[in-house]
């Protein structure tokens, strides 16, 4: 298959900042992302809003870290759960995917967590993952769960903006980040387990057909955070290689965006442009276990910059 395309350039994005291990969590957690005990920190989730703020959680404790454009770490919120995807709303809220208590939502303002989706109809979800907010208020999300191969039950489920709730996939093999293409015609999820990313072609009643897969990866898991550029081109965050695949709308290799050299292996999980008018054409990434921020800057701007500007 790589025969077929030219070979990527490649580019090397540029450390940020880290976590201080003053601001790690001292407490217990049996959440943990293998087998072993739980991790002091673990990043995901981050996104951005027009002030230069990058947020993110911290899986474990139950976090969300602000990261201000001064390079400063603040611990926004702690609460009971699991949180794993946050997106920003347009009255300014962070929708967060939680794997234990379902989707919820932080004011920053108010500085409080409330519970906004925590069941499909009477049943508990099986871990929710990622979600992203389309332009009409809509929700979409994932609910990863344990699903793989051998439980490929995975769901994706769109949340109108009037409360309707809508299952898009259900056999899905670990469904785990996701994006709208620019004019939201097409929802693109990572599915890990499979390996691959899939295409969902959106209609205007909000349901999906001729689903397919878009990108095919190898290794011993597959990708997880999505984002997307102007032009298209999707950005396919991949734990294992410490890196991010850039794909074009057509499935075609357009660039390979490595981790910045350390001394320790890198986990990139999730990557989102700013949302900051100077800030746009910046794709920052998340390090998880390495409690790390870094970030590369592209030729265009992301598809998805911040509509709400409340805070």
């Amino acid at each position: 298959m790589a025969g077929f395309f030219a070979t990527p350039p490649t580019l090397t994005g540029t450390l940020l900042s880290t976590v201080p291990s003053s601001l790690y969590d001292q407490g217990t957690s049996d959440w943990s992302p293998g087998n072993g005990p739980p991790p002091p920190i673990f990043l995901e989730g981050i996104t951005s809003d027009t002030q230069g703020n990058l947020w993110l959680v911290d899986i474990g404790p139950g976090r969300i870290l602000r990261l201000d454009s001064s390079g400063t770490w603040h611990v926004a919120t702690q609460f009971k759960g699991n949180p794993n995807g946050l997106a920003m709303a347009q009255d300014g809220r962070l929708m967060i995917a939680d794997y234990a208590e379902g989707i919820l939502a932080y004011d920053p303002a108010a500085g409080k967590v409330t519970p906004h989706l925590a069941r499909r109809n009477l049943e508990r979800f099986k871990g929710p993952n990622d979600l992203v907010v389309a332009s009409n208020g809509d929700l979409y999300f994932t609910d990863q769960g344990q699903t793989d191969m051998a439980d490929p039950t995975g769901r994706v489920y769109r949340l109108s903006e009037g409360g309707k709730l809508d299952m898009l996939i259900g056999n899905g093999p670990s469904p785990n980040g996701l994006v709208l293409s620019p004019d939201e015609s097409i929802l693109y999820v990572a599915m890990t387990r499979d390996n691959s990313v899939w295409r969902c072609p959106l209609h205007k009643d909000g349901t999906t057909t001729k689903v397919a897969r878009f990108f095919s990866t190898n290794g011993s898991t597959g990708p997880d955070g999505l984002t997307i550029d102007i032009e298209g081109n999707v950005f396919i965050c991949m734990p294992p290689l410490g890196a991010i695949f850039v794909v074009s709308p057509l499935g075609e290799p357009v660039a390979r965006i490595n981790a910045p050299k350390t001394d320790k292996p890198a986990m990139l999980t999730n990557c989102i442009f700013g949302s900051r008018a100077e800030d746009r054409r910046r794709l920052y990434f998340c390090d998880s276990l390495a409690g790390a921020v870094g970030y590369v800057d592209w030729h265009c701007e992301g598809a998805t910059p911040l509509r709400a500007t409340k805070q």
